[in-house]
């Protein structure tokens, strides 16, 4: 059978079926037909029950559809008219987006599952976020013995009443000069998309602590050394009675110790030059403009401020995805700085 046999790979599984039958060891018949163990194990199995037939190479096919294409059509259109910030929250879908409520041919796809067979034929599934990188091990070095460790025992040092808490902090600028995102489109054609002219901004002033979720967030209009001292007063007067917070934050000018009044209960501790891998918060200002703040048309300071307001409340409002990017936080900071 295997000499008449065309099909080179299926004169390959005949002969090492043929070298097993004449009392050669699974091993070398496997070797000498150019395959592996199992793979001659499941030739047989598939000869036992299905004959030579068995034996040959099965199409693959598409993967099985799970909508009708009724179906199909209702959710390519929802798709391909795309979302609006003031009527569904976001500035491009997502699967967990379009797995609303009230509509039956959505139940079927689950909000983080990745599967080719979920989406409509003919439209592309947007590329995910790109993830943080991880932490170098030279600047998870410099973060430990330049700063980080020192700080947190000289914090319990000098507060031995205190309640020690580690926190991450950072800015984002936002403003109407519009940003595009990863969008669902048709497949072999360039995702069309809003994108603004504009150079009026407004700052997300944000504290995170990996360790539970928590945060302190201000949205205002300017960056400076004054603006600053304004969010350490807000966000030393939110903290328990109880805590003493070290806060991490990067070497901007505005985040010198000598021109800032630090609370007695806050502890500030620079990162190293050149590490934005290292600040957990850096994976929240991706995930914000992915979600919320691209493709949008912000006419003023107003709107500009009142779109972030509604984006970080939209992300609070969200465990998994909020426990997604804590979690994200919790890996880098637990890699670069133990205690």
């Amino acid at each position: 059978m295997a000499r008449r046999e065309a099909e080179g790979r299926v004169a390959a599984r005949l002969y090492a079926i043929a070298n097993a039958l004449d009392g050669t060891s699974r091993a070398e018949a496997a070797r000498l037909a150019g395959m592996e163990r199992q793979a001659l194990r499941d030739a047989v199995l598939r000869y036992n029950t299905e004959d030579l037939g068995g034996l040959r190479d099965r199409p693959k096919g598409r993967p099985q559809r799970r909508l009708t294409e009724g179906e199909e059509a209702a959710l390519a259109a929802v798709i391909l008219r795309g979302p609006e910030p003031d009527r569904d929250g976001c500035c491009a879908w997502t699967r967990g987006d379009l797995c609303l409520d009230g509509r039956s041919f959505r139940q079927e796809l689950s909000p983080f599952e990745h599967d080719p067979g979920a989406a409509p034929h003919g439209v592309l599934a947007p590329e995910g976020a790109p993830c943080a990188p991880e932490a170098r091990s030279e600047g998870a070095g410099s973060l430990r013995k330049k700063g980080l460790r020192a700080a947190l025992k000289a914090a319990a040092a000098a507060h031995p009443d205190k309640h020690l808490q580690l926190w991450f902090h950072d800015e984002a600028r936002v403003g109407n000069k519009g940003r595009v995102c990863h969008r669902w489109w048709l497949k072999g054609e360039r995702a069309p998309g809003l994108a603004q002219q504009g150079y009026q901004w407004a700052y997300i002033f944000s504290a995170v602590r990996p360790a539970t979720g928590e945060d302190f967030t201000l949205v205002l209009p300017v960056v400076s050394a004054a603006v600053m001292d304004l969010f350490l007063a807000q966000f030393a007067a939110a903290l328990p009675a109880d805590a003493h917070a070290v806060l991490v934050l990067d070497g901007a000018g505005w985040h010198d110790q000598r021109a800032l009044t630090v609370p007695d209960n806050l502890t500030l501790v620079p990162l190293p030059a050149y590490s934005p891998e290292l600040n957990p918060v850096e994976r929240v200002w991706l995930y914000l403009r992915e979600r919320f703040l691209s493709l949008r048309f912000l006419p003023d300071t107003a709107a500009i401020i009142e779109a972030c307001c509604r984006a970080w409340n939209a992300l609070t409002a969200e465990p998994a995805a909020f426990a997604r990017l804590s979690c994200r936080a919790r890996s880098i900071t637990g890699s670069t700085a133990r205690f």
